[in-house]
């Protein structure tokens, strides 16, 4: 399957949150990501997953509260070709 595969009938996903320790349903921020911006799980290549479950562990054990807008001012989400999406960090 390429990574712009859509199905109404199921759902691709990659090993890789699931191998960093996320469950699903994935957590709020996280899922409100995806909604926000409209991509597919399988879509987001490795770092974009770790970014997000960096983010979910200091809203959880910090108690701080993060909204999507705060995401970018720190990050850019860019193709990786593919239709594989990532984070490039802002200077």
């Amino acid at each position: 399957m390429k990574s712009d595969c859509k199905s109404d009938a199921w759902v691709t996903f990659p090993a890789a949150p699931f191998q960093i320790g996320f469950n699903y349903p994935f957590p709020v921020f996280t899922q409100s990501f995806f909604t926000l911006t409209g991509l597919c799980y399988i879509q987001a290549m490795s770092m974009l997953w770790r970014v997000l479950f960096t983010l979910e562990q200091i809203i959880e054990h910090e108690g701080v509260d993060i909204v999507l807008s705060e995401l970018s001012h720190m990050y850019n989400l860019v193709s990786h070709g593919s239709h594989r999406f990532l984070f490039k960090h802002k200077p």
